[in-house]
């Protein structure tokens, strides 16, 4: 395939030249000097109106000079002024373009007293009212919402409507005004992009990401309002939006001209690609898909994987975040969570043992040590009657007898505090029934010789 970039120089060649001969046309310069001037004045005006509201909306001070009677009177005067300068920031947000259109409409009809043309000023006026109309939106929605919610609305709906506005009124210029629109920008074999079909695509794609963006809003709602979990529906939007957005792409890939058809063997030939240098990470981005949908690991559950312990804070589809008890964060590939044992400690509940090991003397009355260590743990505010407490021997050492007390709590953040307090518990219960702890002790015999 050849790619052929002469028609699109020679298409430039073309346009300076024709925008040379109509820069040296005195309508032309004129129009371009009067869009110069309003520009400057409107933008020198504005600077100076904000600076004046900065300095305005400056604390009130009254001089301290005054009469106590002036200094109580302040407050009415102080109060009109600070709603003076609050409708005045207002204004200020849409002076730019108000006073941009009032300079423009004065332009033109001074250009027509004169019979001179105003043609090109005409086709700036649509532009100037959008930029009012965007300003004004952006104003109300800055007061209606949260400045994240306003942000996010802004970046998602507002910005891209006015991107499509503007490419329509930069289409009619170019095409109706000038005839451009089958410009050939570039040649590839048979295959060829216009200046039209660029613009069209272009719009198309930022139909597509607006309409991605409601349908996963739509889509969050809809999940919530049915109970499903935060994570899974924010997964399962993103990828509807992503198949929306996509859709569009191929839209507009279509209105340029490309075949479809080629596409399915690139896109072919990419996927085996992708299997062979890209496994890990495609494995890991499809076990992140089955973690989020099968609910196997959840934000808040404490888990265990290759002898590292914490608490899921983040499940994205490349990787899950734990948390541990020394507040660092690890980030574990999904493929190891779906190939290696996880020990999940909080899969079903929260409810986790606070287990107690115990070494008495063996002269210590046994079944006494039970029933002070059970007492003990029952009285703990922590432990819960279901699953009961218990005590068991484990072991008998040549020093002492091995018991094990456990109990449970209902929160599994409150285990470690349990076992703490409850070693504190049983060491003044032990010292309260007189029980006996042993130390670990060896016996030395010294055997005298005989004659």
């Amino acid at each position: 395939m050849m790619v052929d970039f002469s028609v699109l120089f020679d298409r430039l060649g073309e346009q300076v030249t024709l925008l040379a001969i109509m820069l040296q046309r005195p309508s032309v310069q004129r129009q371009l000097l009067i869009i110069l001037g309003v520009l400057v004045l409107t933008w020198v005006a504005s600077r100076m109106l904000h600076r004046t509201l900065k300095l305005a909306a400056e604390p009130y001070h009254p001089d301290r000079s005054e009469p106590e009677d002036a200094a109580s009177a302040s407050p009415a005067p102080a109060s009109l002024r600070r709603r003076l300068v609050r409708g005045l920031q207002a204004v200020d947000f849409i002076f730019f373009p108000v006073l941009l259109l009032l300079l423009t409409y004065r332009a033109v009809y001074w250009l027509d007293l004169n019979g001179w043309p105003g043609g090109l000023i005409e086709a700036l006026k649509p532009i100037f009212w959008l930029l009012l109309v965007y300003r004004l939106l952006v104003r109300v929605v800055l007061a209606a919402l949260p400045k994240d919610q306003s942000e996010r609305f802004a970046s998602e709906l507002l910005r891209p409507v006015v991107w499509i506005l503007i490419l329509l009124i930069i289409r009619s210029i170019l095409f109706s005004t000038l005839g451009l629109g089958e410009i050939s920008l570039l040649r590839l074999g048979d295959w060829t992009i216009t200046l039209g079909n660029l613009l069209d695509a272009a719009i198309v794609l930022l139909l597509a990401l607006i309409l991605g963006g409601a349908v996963r809003k739509v889509m969050i709602n809809v999940l919530v309002a049915g109970e499903v979990e935060a994570d899974v529906a924010n997964t399962v939007s993103n990828v509807v939006r992503y198949g929306v957005v996509g859709l569009g792409a191929l839209v507009g890939m279509g209105i340029l001209g490309v075949e479809l058809g080629a596409l399915a063997w690139i896109g072919g030939a990419l996927a085996v690609g992708i299997g062979f240098g890209l496994q890990e990470l495609i494995a890991n981005f499809v076990s992140g898909i089955v973690l989020v949908f099968e609910r196997i690991v959840r934000p808040g559950d404490v888990i265990e994987v290759d002898g590292t312990r914490g608490a899921v804070t983040k499940v994205y589809m490349r990787a899950t975040v734990l948390q541990t008890p020394d507040n660092t964060e690890i980030v574990v590939p999904n493929k190891d969570l779906m190939t290696k044992s996880v020990l999940a400690l909080t899969y079903s509940d929260r409810i986790m043992r606070a287990r107690l090991d115990v070494s008495v003397a063996y002269d210590s009355d046994i079944p006494l040590v039970e029933r002070v260590l059970l007492e003990t743990i029952r009285s703990h505010p922590l432990i819960i009657e279901e699953p009961a407490p218990a005590v068991l021997v484990t072991a008998m050492d040549p020093h002492s007898v091995q018991l094990m007390a456990f109990g449970y709590v209902a929160e599994f953040n409150d285990w470690f505090r349990a076992r703490s307090e409850l070693y504190q518990m049983v060491r003044d219960a032990f010292v309260a029934h007189g029980i006996v702890v042993p130390y670990p002790r060896q016996d030395v015999r010294v055997f005298a010789p005989t004659d």
